[in-house]
């Protein structure tokens, strides 16, 4: 038995092939002539199956139903510090919890999620405040033993027997079920290689991510500042007549109008430790199937130490929520519920363009007629008109393994980069339906609004946005092609 558990564990050293780059050349499209899926598929298997080389995974990126191609996404983990006591704290944490899943990932949370920090009343800022969240980060994952859940969530523990089952690997692997069998991996070569995918493709891209979320109120400000121009405008009426006091209670009002807050986010990543001698432990020491019983091995998976999660870099972002206070259609729990959702969106966007491990592929879902594609991404994943994505084509091996071939690069077209922040659409709706005086009130409730980190224009009504290709071969971008975000000018 342990042999074959040490010969399934070693098929786990098995990783992915690196990207293989193709030469990429500039679009000439007046050379360039449509060919339908069927004809790719020909010419590619023509080149590729005599030489016993990677083969796509489909003619046309689609299922033999006509659906989207499914694709592995990377598991995410979400944690909060909170703060007790602090103004807004409990609101905060509220929204928080009540973020959902970005649909980029997979959702792997478990119950433990929030940090309570040892940053009393937040009075410690910069780098003191960051070495003490790093420290309450520490001590978190230590005390609950985080590493060891995500691992036992990935092999879908049962609570009764602390046995493991491939459910969970075989649904977001996309792996039928006798590649899934443990018991047959040794068998099997393409089943050592699906262990491999597992270990490298799935568990090893799974991430944590910590935001330490502040409140920073601007309605306050907005009274203040208009207090202070009506004691102005007082003055210069005494000084120089009434119309400067009537100017100053005009300009008084509408500052006074402008409610908002915005929250400072600083967030942290870390990444689940996956290699090969972590998993040749797991299967050898560890595993044993759901539904038999053996204490020797749930007890030993119970204390392990084996497991452990890496730093891997941070960064800040901020949020404004910025509103009338006569036309605000939202609660206040509302708008710090959109307002956090957005941060921290914005917070892994920069984490990704800082951590290339971090980055996410996503499925080109239509190309049109004129040659520019739609991929269901936009402002809330960062895309702007200097954005610049490559194109990765999925191949499968004779093993079943997936390696991604890069095939092309894409660049955004003006005015239908799809606007799909949290809450987005409903403002559009709203914007849609306003009156001539609410509309005004929220131009100049925008003017207020001093956001560094506002994505740009877009639009909420898009369900994609829609990039034209600047490099490579029209004719092998594809519906199911992924793409990647990979430099930002």
């Amino acid at each position: 038995m342990k042999k074959l558990f040490f010969t399934a564990a070693a098929a786990c050293a098995v990783v992915y092939s690196a990207y293989a780059q193709d030469i990429l050349s500039p679009v000439d499209s007046s050379s360039v002539s449509v060919q339908t899926a069927d004809a790719v598929l020909s010419d590619v298997k023509a080149a590729t199956d005599s030489a016993g080389v990677a083969v796509p995974v489909t003619a046309d990126g689609l299922d033999a139903d006509g659906s989207l191609l499914k694709y592995r996404r990377s598991s995410l983990y979400s944690v909060l510090i909170s703060h007790p006591g602090v103004q807004y704290g409990d609101e905060i944490q509220t929204a928080f919890f009540s973020i959902p899943m970005p649909d980029k990932f997979n959702d792997h949370n478990i119950e433990c999620r929030n940090i309570a920090s040892s940053s009393k009343k937040m009075k410690k800022q910069g780098k003191q405040k960051d070495a003490l969240n790093q420290s309450d980060i520490k001590a978190f994952l230590e005390t609950n033993g985080i590493p060891r859940t995500l691992v036992a969530k990935w092999f879908n523990r049962n609570a009764s027997t602390g046995g493991f089952d491939m459910s969970l690997i075989q649904e977001r692997g996309f792996y039928d079920a006798s590649q899934a069998d443990i018991q047959a991996a040794s068998k099997s070569s393409r089943n050592l290689a699906m262990l491999g995918d597992a270990g490298e493709d799935l568990i090893g891209k799974t991430f944590m991510l910590v935001n330490d979320i502040t409140y920073v109120d601007k309605g306050k400000n907005s009274a203040t500042a208009a207090a202070v121009l009506q004691g102005l405008g007082n003055l210069a009426g005494a000084l120089f007549g009434s119309s400067f006091s009537d100017l100053g209670k005009t300009v008084a009002v509408a500052v006074n109008e402008i409610d908002g807050f915005t929250v400072n986010v600083t967030s942290y990543l870390y990444k689940l430790n996956w290699d090969e001698y972590t998993s040749n432990t797991f299967y050898q020491d560890y595993w044993f199937e759901a539904d038999s019983t053996d204490l020797v091995r749930r007890n030993a998976f119970d204390v392990s130490p084996l497991f452990s999660m890496s730093y891997v870099g941070s960064t800040m972002v901020s949020a404004s929520n910025t509103s009338s206070k006569s036309f605000s259609k939202r609660t206040k729990e509302e708008q710090m519920l959109m307002t956090c959702a957005r941060a921290v969106d914005r917070a892994i966007v920069k984490l990704q363009r800082e951590y290339d491990e971090f980055k996410v592929n996503v499925p080109i879902s239509e190309v049109n007629d004129d040659r520019t594609v739609e991929v269901p991404i936009g402002l809330k994943e960062g895309v702007n008109l200097k954005s610049r994505y490559e194109v990765l084509q999925a191949r499968r091996d004779e093993n079943g393994k997936v390696t991604y071939q890069r095939i092309g690069m894409l660049a955004p077209v003006e005015g239908y980069i799809w606007d799909n922040r949290f809450g987005a659409l409903d403002d559009a709706r709203a914007e849609a339906a306003a009156s001539a005086a609410e509309k005004a009130e929220k131009q100049k409730a925008a003017k207020q609004n001093d956001d560094p980190d506002d994505e740009g224009e877009g639009n909420a009504l898009l369900t994609s946005t829609r990039f034209k290709i600047v490099e490579g071969n029209v004719n092998r971008i594809m519906p199911g092609s992924l793409v990647r975000e990979c430099r930002i000018k």
